[in-house]
């Protein structure tokens, strides 16, 4: 190793970065190198709202290096990564910082015994890059066929090496559905790693696209009349030797302790969808009869419901739930750290009873049977801002400082059509204003 980039992901869920030479890695865990809290005031287009909370010249942090995520970005050329936490100079805790947030509230379920496992599906357009910025599939082939493999296996074989490399465990690769598109799965792991191992997929991801001249792109909506990419996330919970979603008498085998934090989920749903999908674009994506699961129902194997559950059976797989809304402008420490904090208020004040899971497509239902999550970021802020779970467990800086930013996004995009929007966001997270 020759040299560290540490990143971390801001509000608008872009990764920003710091390098430093491996020689001073030491100083980099210890002593951290320094990022300004305005960061956190950034746009998606780079830009930065001057009405922003955190949009002032003052004050300083230090971004320190997590040695336990030390690995490799790209071994040929000596690069290596690390995610980094942002802390105040005097040694404390930076009380906004997204990463930290999560580690809280992974430090709080442990001391109750819970542990949440979580893994993140990730999906990607890959283009040929054009003047004009409009899409060319890079790689031709029917949706999940052998033919898209075929045509592309070089690329194919370039990103799993890439994964392999940095001693990424995936699970399953495969051409998804969209032109161009393609999917990767993560297995379980903890709350923490599982959003460092996010971040530094799209990473790899970006770096291998771009030596093969070609494009990624992350965004929820790249073309408007086709798929947009999900970010979905799996998550499973124990307590003890207790699995909460399976080997009960509920439905789909779910324990109390599960039923309970479904009905949790489901309850602010609304208010997670902010995080789950913060850009103004995500909101085209979340269409109805498209498996993007835009109402807020749960279901056993249903992926049109916005919480799906998928049991344990003969396959021997631990039974998970899979959070379908989530797309990958996420900040998926702030999105986990949330999902957390659902999990602990539903272990200390139960909420209503889980109503009875949705069979089939929510959309076709009579009026009134199957809740519309929110239909843009302006509704989904508005649930945000008066979740009082987030307000306590995030704290005032950092919940205040999301809202901040939501607002900024909603005020960028305002007055924008539809093609518009999808343009102004179509090779996220590259920042096209800049």
């Amino acid at each position: 190793m020759q040299r560290v980039a540490i990143t971390w992901v801001n509000h608008c869920g872009a990764a920003l970065v710091k390098v430093v030479p491996f020689s001073t890695f030491d100083s980099a865990v210890q002593i951290g190198v320094g990022f300004s809290p305005v960061a956190d005031a950034f746009c998606a287009d780079g830009s930065v709202d001057a009405s922003h909370s955190l949009a002032r010249p003052d004050d300083d942090l230090r971004l320190r290096a997590d040695p336990k995520g030390l690995a490799w970005l790209e071994p040929s050329t000596g690069w290596a990564w690390v995610p980094g936490q942002r802390w105040q100079r005097s040694g404390e805790p930076y009380a906004a910082d997204q990463r930290n947030f999560c580690a809280q509230q992974q430090q709080l379920l442990h001391s109750a015994h819970i542990t949440l496992m979580a893994g993140f599906e990730l999906e990607w357009l890959v283009a040929e890059r054009s003047e004009d910025g409009s899409f060319l599939p890079a790689v031709l082939g029917g949706p999940y066929g052998a033919d898209r493999l075929i045509e592309g296996l070089d690329y194919a074989t370039a990103i799993l090496n890439a994964f392999d490399a940095a001693g990424l465990p995936w699970l399953q690769f495969h051409p998804e559905y969209g032109s161009g598109q393609f999917e990767l799965s993560f297995s379980h792991t903890t709350a923490v790693e599982a959003a460092d191992r996010l971040v530094h997929a799209k990473l790899l991801i970006q770096r291998v696209s771009n030596r093969f001249g070609l494009r990624c792109s992350f965004s929820p909506k790249p073309l408007l009349g086709q798929v947009g990419n999900g970010g979905h996330l799996h998550l499973s919970l124990q307590q003890a030797d207790t699995h909460w979603l399976q080997g009960g008498a509920g439905p789909g085998g779910l324990q109390p302790q599960g039923e309970a934090f479904i009905a949790a989920l489901l309850n602010h749903l609304p208010a997670l969808l902010a995080l789950a999908c913060p850009l103004a674009v995500s909101y085209l994506r979340l269409a109805p009869s498209s498996w993007s699961a835009p109402f807020q129902v749960w279901g056993v194997e249903n992926r049109e419901a916005a919480l799906r559950l998928i049991p344990t059976a003969a396959d021997g797989v631990r039974a998970h739930l899979e959070l379908k809304v989530v797309d990958l402008a996420a900040n998926p420490y702030l999105l986990i750290g949330a999902v957390q904090a659902v999990a602990w208020q539903a272990i200390q004040q139960p909420a209503k009873p889980l109503p009875a899971p949705v069979v089939g497509d929510p959309a076709l239902l009579p009026d009134g049977l199957a809740k519309r999550l929110p239909i843009n970021l302006t509704e989904a802020s508005a649930a945000f801002a008066a979740s009082e779970l987030l307000k306590e467990s995030m704290g005032l800086l950092l919940h205040s400082s999301l809202v901040d930013s939501q607002k900024a996004e909603i005020k960028r995009c305002a007055g924008l059509c539809d093609e518009q929007l999808v343009v102004s966001s179509r090779w996220w997270p590259v920042v096209g204003a800049i």
